[in-house]
């Protein structure tokens, strides 16, 4: 329940944060994490046994002291807050990019750490417990999240040199060291090298993820288009943090991409004991497993394919996983893992109309009915994928009707579907897991709320249509369709913490106490 105390106290202490010098809420981290990027920043990841100290505010750390009078007056505590002018406003502002450092990111936490080396907390890779948000920011001078549009402004700020700047959103974190912040006034900082999330593991952290390859989806080249580094991709647990499974190759018979370079892609093609989804065990190794489709859903359940490669076993798996915090992000017969799911939670989050092709071309309309729905709308907008008021999708497949509450769906077609012969059906979905989440009995007012754990989406949409050969060597297409950057946008999503959809994303959780 660890994360859900952090989310219920986030308006109460990281409001203070918000602020400028908040000296409550303090906290000591490890593993100090510094930059390098086309900006000059060095990043490396190393290891360190405590908090700031008093004596090590001062002598010794790596930014400049502010004029005379400039900090903050009387402060008693240690490390960067006591760098903040007081009696002014000092900030800091630019735009949070994705790892490409091409299109801008909705709802990154921007974050000058207090302590003066850097020092973030340590970040676990895998997922096993269930906590909707178990990345602590831990102890931070000022905090803010970036807007629709990418843009922060960081108020609040140290003054000095080498000052700390963290981008992070869930696993994804990057820090590096503005040259110089002076102080009563702000530091804009200009372009993507500073303010993107990292491409690869010598920038900064990033989730361990897999992905299961298919013969009808190209999600292994979306990824490296929105920036992940070719040197991530990787065989199962080789080092890299996107490990490569190979899926089923479809009905064309073209075959599902493997691994070009990075070892050899583990295999799902069969009931292997060794594939990613056949046990939670295997499951747990990762935050983020992406299943891109294969051309059939390879179920015994529903399939005439003899190759099939999906028990109830499996099944079972997955919803376990899910339940205690896993995230899965699977495209058209992939829906298979909830319509035929031996648990009638799965079952029953969507309508599901079943086995279609992914031949559909229109102009799809955005469900801004919630929050985060206008925010994705308006960042369509923003990134030039819209037509008009829709968005245009090509391979779209026909496997949801409606969703049942609290199953949120974010695109959908108001028009008649060809195959289905049906209107308004859904081609992006998600859900919270587990389904109805844990009551939690609040200690001060005695009402019962729920905690979220995991999270799963299923898109109808296509990652660029049938995969050209094995990857990453066979990713070099143009930048983002209009398709993709929609993917993009729902992707990085997937990535934050967990949190309803239907309401404003929570604010930067607090400082350890």
């Amino acid at each position: 329940m660890r994360s859900r105390e952090l989310l219920v106290g986030a308006t109460a202490c990281g409001i203070l944060a918000l602020v400028a010098s908040a000296g409550g809420c303090g906290g000591s981290n490890t593993d100090p994490l510094l930059g390098d990027d086309a900006g000059g920043q060095h990043a490396t990841s190393a290891s360190s046994s405590g908090g700031t100290s008093g004596a090590g505010a001062s002598s010794g750390s790596p930014f400049g002291s502010p004029a005379a009078g400039d900090s903050s007056a009387g402060c008693s505590g240690t490390g960067l807050r006591c760098a903040v002018p007081s009696g002014c406003t000092t900030s800091v502002s630019g735009t949070v990019y994705d790892p490409a450092g091409a299109n801008p990111l909705y709802d990154v936490v921007v974050f000058v750490p207090n302590d003066p080396s850097g020092a973030l907390t340590p970040i676990k890779q895998g997922t096993n417990t269930c906590s909707s948000c178990d990345v602590s920011i831990g102890d931070y001078v000022t905090a803010t999240t970036s807007a629709a549009d990418g843009t922060f402004t960081l108020t609040g700020v140290p003054a000095g040199s080498k000052i700390p700047l963290v981008v992070q959103i869930g696993k994804w974190r990057r820090e590096v060291f503005l040259p110089t912040v002076k102080a009563c006034a702000n530091t804009p900082i200009s372009g993507s090298s500073m303010t993107r999330l990292p491409a690869k593991r010598s920038e900064g952290d990033l989730p361990q993820m897999a992905l299961v390859t298919g013969g009808a989806d190209n999600l292994g080249c979306f990824l490296e288009g929105v920036g992940l580094d070719p040197s991530e991709y990787s065989a199962p647990h080789g080092g890299g943090r996107l490990d490569i499974y190979q899926g089923g190759g479809g009905r064309g018979g073209g075959g599902a991409p493997a691994l070009s370079s990075g070892g050899t892609a583990g295999n799902c093609t069969t009931d292997n004991p060794n594939c990613v989804w056949n046990s939670k065990a295997n499951l747990e190794a990762y935050d983020i497993v992406l299943l891109a489709c294969e051309g059939d859903t390879f179920d015994p359940a529903e399939s005439m394919n003899p190759n099939t490669n999906k028990t109830p076993a499996s099944k079972q798996a997955l919803h376990d996983w899910l339940d205690e915090g896993g995230k899965v992000f699977a495209t058209h017969f992939h829906y298979t893992w909830f319509k035929n799911s031996p648990q009638a939670d799965f079952q029953g989050v969507a309508t599901w109309l079943g086995n279609s092709t992914g031949r559909d071309n229109a102009l799809y309309s955005i469900d801004t009915t919630f929050p985060k729905g206008k925010v994705f709308n308006q960042w369509l907008g923003l990134v030039k994928a819209l037509s008009g008021t829709q968005i245009n999708l090509t391979g779209v497949a026909e496997s949801v009707s409606t969703v049942n509450a609290p199953t949120q769906r974010w695109i959908y077609n108001p028009a008649q579907d060809p195959q289905s012969n049906q209107s308004n059906n859904t081609k992006y979905l998600s859900f919270l897991t587990p389904i109805g989440g844990i009551p939690i009995k609040t200690a001060d007012a005695g009402e019962t709320t729920a905690q979220y754990c995991g999270k799963a989406v299923f898109t109808d949409l296509h990652a660029g249509g049938s995969p050209m050969g094995n990857i990453p060597g066979a990713c070099s297409g143009p930048p983002l369709s209009a398709q993709l950057k929609a993917l993009e946008f729902l992707f990085f999503d997937l990535s934050a913490c967990v949190s309803l959809d239907s309401l404003p994303p929570p604010p930067p959780p607090p400082p350890p106490k």
